[in-house]
Protein backbone atom coordinates (compact mmCIF):
# COMPACT_ATOMS: atom_id res chain seq x y z
CA UNK A 1 0.00 0.00 0.00
CA UNK A 2 1.33 3.55 -0.96
CA UNK A 3 1.32 6.15 1.26
CA UNK A 4 -0.20 9.51 0.89
CA UNK A 5 1.76 12.13 -0.58
CA UNK A 6 1.69 14.85 1.93
CA UNK A 7 3.78 17.83 0.42
CA UNK A 8 4.41 18.61 -3.31
CA UNK A 9 6.58 21.23 -4.94
CA UNK A 10 5.31 23.99 -6.73
CA UNK A 11 4.84 22.29 -10.09
CA UNK A 12 3.10 18.94 -8.05
CA UNK A 13 1.10 21.40 -6.61
CA UNK A 14 -0.01 23.61 -9.99
CA UNK A 15 -0.51 19.85 -11.50
CA UNK A 16 -2.75 18.65 -8.27
CA UNK A 17 -5.27 21.63 -8.44
CA UNK A 18 -5.04 22.22 -12.47
CA UNK A 19 -3.28 25.84 -12.75
CA UNK A 20 -0.13 26.95 -13.71
CA UNK A 21 2.94 27.43 -11.62
CA UNK A 22 2.32 31.15 -12.01
CA UNK A 23 -1.41 30.73 -10.39
CA UNK A 24 0.43 28.79 -7.23
CA UNK A 25 2.86 31.72 -6.86
CA UNK A 26 0.12 34.18 -7.04
CA UNK A 27 -2.19 32.30 -4.59
CA UNK A 28 1.14 32.46 -2.16
CA UNK A 29 1.46 36.06 -2.27
CA UNK A 30 -2.12 36.56 -2.22
CA UNK A 31 -1.88 34.79 1.16
CA UNK A 32 -4.64 31.87 -0.14
CA UNK A 33 -2.31 29.07 -0.31
CA UNK A 34 0.02 28.70 2.81
CA UNK A 35 3.43 28.02 1.58
CA UNK A 36 6.46 26.77 3.65
CA UNK A 37 9.61 27.95 2.71
CA UNK A 38 13.25 26.25 2.84
CA UNK A 39 16.76 27.83 2.27
CA UNK A 40 16.13 31.35 2.74
CA UNK A 41 12.91 31.31 0.85
CA UNK A 42 13.93 30.25 -2.24
CA UNK A 43 12.59 26.78 -1.76
CA UNK A 44 8.77 25.91 -1.18
CA UNK A 45 6.60 23.36 -0.67
CA UNK A 46 3.23 22.70 0.43
CA UNK A 47 1.03 20.71 2.29
CA UNK A 48 -2.25 18.51 0.87
CA UNK A 49 -4.68 20.12 3.19
CA UNK A 50 -3.77 23.63 2.40
CA UNK A 51 -3.88 22.81 -1.03
CA UNK A 52 -7.22 21.57 -0.74
CA UNK A 53 -8.98 24.25 0.94
CA UNK A 54 -8.05 26.17 -2.21
CA UNK A 55 -11.19 27.39 -3.77
CA UNK A 56 -11.26 25.96 -7.17
CA UNK A 57 -11.93 28.62 -10.61
CA UNK A 58 -15.36 28.20 -11.76
CA UNK A 59 -16.01 26.28 -14.28
CA UNK A 60 -16.06 27.63 -18.34
CA UNK A 61 -19.40 30.11 -18.44
CA UNK A 62 -20.58 29.58 -14.46
CA UNK A 63 -20.08 33.24 -14.38
CA UNK A 64 -22.11 34.07 -16.89
CA UNK A 65 -25.10 31.70 -15.82
CA UNK A 66 -25.10 33.21 -12.24
CA UNK A 67 -25.05 36.79 -13.87
CA UNK A 68 -27.92 35.84 -15.46
CA UNK A 69 -29.63 34.23 -12.97
CA UNK A 70 -29.36 37.37 -10.94
CA UNK A 71 -30.55 39.39 -13.53
CA UNK A 72 -33.61 36.95 -13.75
CA UNK A 73 -34.61 38.20 -10.36
CA UNK A 74 -34.13 42.18 -10.61
CA UNK A 75 -36.57 44.35 -12.45
CA UNK A 76 -35.03 44.85 -15.60
CA UNK A 77 -35.64 41.07 -16.48
CA UNK A 78 -38.57 40.44 -14.54
CA UNK A 79 -41.91 43.40 -15.82
CA UNK A 80 -43.97 42.19 -12.80
CA UNK A 81 -41.20 43.06 -10.22
CA UNK A 82 -40.58 46.10 -12.32
CA UNK A 83 -44.11 47.29 -11.68
CA UNK A 84 -44.45 45.92 -8.15
CA UNK A 85 -41.27 48.22 -7.55
CA UNK A 86 -41.96 50.84 -9.27
CA UNK A 87 -43.99 52.89 -6.86
CA UNK A 88 -44.60 56.36 -4.70
CA UNK A 89 -43.94 53.96 -1.49
CA UNK A 90 -40.19 52.87 -2.35
CA UNK A 91 -39.43 56.47 -4.63
CA UNK A 92 -36.28 57.04 -1.99
CA UNK A 93 -34.98 53.83 -2.55
CA UNK A 94 -34.66 54.07 -6.85
CA UNK A 95 -32.43 57.18 -5.78
CA UNK A 96 -29.61 54.80 -3.66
Amino acid sequence: MAALKEWYTVDEAAEYLGVSRRTIYKLSKEGRLRTHTLSKGRIRRFRKEDLDTVPQPLEHGAEQRETEALTALSAAGDPLLAELWSNEKDAAYDTV
